[in-house]
């Protein structure tokens, strides 16, 4: 059975800004044609690189994300590049840039101009700010996309700089944004036939992720500001981040969960009598809301300390396992070693290992974001090397002679 992307071409111009939109495309079973300017892919001078020595075909970053796709050079900035790009278009699918579509279009070859060639292909241009506005032609980093859409304001010590997370991730969920809104034009283009240009900002996409921060005042109160291990509420900062034996978990007191938690302290004779006497019907959304309390502020700041007591004896693997017996609202803050020993994960086959012909070695990689119950995900291949393809692409798919490829090899052109 063929998977649910598989007879789909997405021809893939992104770089950091939008690389995993390709590689979540490539999951699905699409041909995701990597297409590189002649000197390689920028991505492709992202480290850290295999064994320490860079090189296009050697960047860990690339090799992640890339991986799956197939790749082709090609100079956009020959008229003979354009022409050969227009060939792509004609028989692709998707198309996917993270340049700004004005580069594009200086070139002839915008979403309109695209659209006159091929009238269903999908047009996907992931910005940073949008394409209108006066922050429409601006430019931004990773980290200026996490700032500007407000994650880093609320992250890290209260009186302190604000910090941006160790992985860089605004391209990321703007990558995994542009992917699900080229589906979704894709599926209006399976009823009227017609494809459409989707436009993905990156601000707007760390926006989305400030979840409770952004948009319900009953749960967070005023404490729109940095609180580090501290979650605001109603002018009452409740502590979720707690040290455990080998490392930190996240827990909310309040209602049941709490309750279950001292229970369980209590089993391991670990709870004093005024922590099994604490209420914690008292510690809700709403009675929080209503300012803070002296008697029940310190009744949480003790209650915290005792907790956390505790906490310190257990590792993360013995609190989640238990959390999860005794449906207690806890959860490890995992570590990439931890992520990659996931019990759950290696029972859903999640990591692949795949041969890396470029550095010679089988790596592993995540693999699909989802599994299907009927049909299968797309086979990952390895990232490929800097124009693996061109002969497959340029020869076998447009039917280009070996002649005329030679020629654009001469010219500068692939």
């Amino acid at each position: 059975m063929p998977a649910i992307l598989e007879g789909l071409r997405v021809l893939d111009l992104a770089d950091e800004g939008g690389a995993l939109c390709g590689r979540m495309f490539a999951e699905l079973g699409a041909d995701v044609v990597k297409v590189e300017p002649i000197g390689g892919c920028p991505t492709r001078r992202i480290g850290p690189f295999v064994d320490g020595v860079p090189g296009p075909d050697r960047s860990a970053y690339f090799i992640a994300y890339q991986a799956g796709k197939r790749s082709v050079t090609l100079n956009l900035d020959t008229a003979d590049g354009r022409l050969a790009f227009a060939d792509l278009v004609r028989q692709a699918d998707f198309v996917v840039e993270s340049s700004g579509e004005r580069y594009f279009r200086d070139r002839g070859i915008g979403y309109d101009d695209l659209a006159e060639i091929n009238p269903r292909i999908i047009y996907t241009t992931i910005t940073p700010f949008g394409d209108r506005g006066p922050a429409a032609e601006w430019r931004a980093a990773d980290i200026t996309s996490w700032a500007a859409g407000g994650m880093m304001y609320l992250t890290g010590i209260p009186g302190r700089p604000p910090l941006q997370i160790a992985v860089p991730q605004a391209n990321l969920h703007a990558g995994a944004e542009a992917a699900t809104a080229s589906l979704l034009a894709h599926f209006a283009r399976i009823a009227d036939g017609r494809g459409q240009k989707v436009v993905v900002d990156a601000q707007a996409c760390v926006v989305w992720t400030l979840m409770t921060e952004q948009a319900f005042p009953l749960l967070h109160g005023d404490y729109m500001t940095r609180t580090g291990v501290m979650a605001g509420l109603g002018g009452v900062a409740r502590k979720i981040v707690y040290e455990v034996a080998d490392g930190h978990a996240v827990t909310i007191l309040a209602r049941d969960s709490a309750r279950l938690l001292v229970e369980w302290m209590a089993e391991e004779g670990a709870a004093p009598d005024w922590l099994l006497a604490v209420d914690w019907t008292d510690f809700t959304p709403e009675r929080m809301a209503e300012g803070p309390d002296p008697e029940l502020l310190a009744v949480m700041r003790r209650s915290e300390e005792a907790i956390e007591a505790w906490l310190r004896t257990q590792t993360k693997a013995e609190l989640y396992e238990g959390a999860l017996k005794r449906r207690i609202l806890l959860a490890p803050v995992s570590t990439v070693q931890d992520v990659l020993e996931d019990e759950q994960l290696a029972a859903r086959d999640y990591f692949r290992t795949v041969h890396q012909p470029s550095v010679g070695r089988d790596v592993v990689l995540p693999g699909s974001f989802v599994k299907y119950s009927e049909v299968p995900t797309g086979t990952l291949r390895p990232a490929p090397r800097l124009g693996e393809h061109n002969g497959e692409i340029f020869c076998e798919l447009l039917g280009y002679s070996l002649e005329k490829l030679q020629h654009l090899y001469s010219a500068g052109i692939v």
